[in-house]
């Protein structure tokens, strides 16, 4: 018999309903070459949305939020077509500030399919910083 032990670690967030996890991203420099990025300008309490499509049978997604750490502490907020899944901050993904939010979403028999929604809310802001997000 084979058994498969599924490891999550202490940090991974999991939605209790949907039984989606959202973990910091194994790849810790995110890779910016590939897939669909936005960039913006946010200033002090300021939310903006992004979207992103999954397709169904999708079992994991990665998102990241990149910003000058120097400037600004974002929050970035995760829905899934079914709601709500959670909030992380610079300090999910490493124990340092680096003006990094780099997450890995993953359900196994895939994630909710349809219109995910990234909310990047600036937090503490001076005047407006630049970020990118994928």
């Amino acid at each position: 018999m084979i058994f498969a032990i599924l490891i999550i670690p202490a940090s991974a967030v999991q939605d209790k309903e949907s039984g989606t996890i959202v973990v910091p991203s194994a790849d810790k420099i995110p890779d910016l070459s590939g897939g669909s990025k936005a960039q913006g300008t946010i200033t002090q309490g300021q939310t903006i949305s992004h979207t992103k499509f999954v397709l169904p049978f999708t079992t994991k997604i990665s998102e990241y939020l990149i910003w000058d750490e120097q400037r600004a502490d974002l929050e970035l907020r995760i829905y899934s077509p079914n709601g709500f899944i959670g909030t992380y901050t610079d300090l999910y993904d490493s124990s340092i500030r680096d003006g990094v939010i780099n997450v890995d979403i993953i359900k196994n028999n895939g994630l909710p399919f349809g219109t995910w929604t990234f909310d990047v809310y600036g937090k503490q802001v001076e005047g407006s910083v630049s970020y990118r997000i994928s």
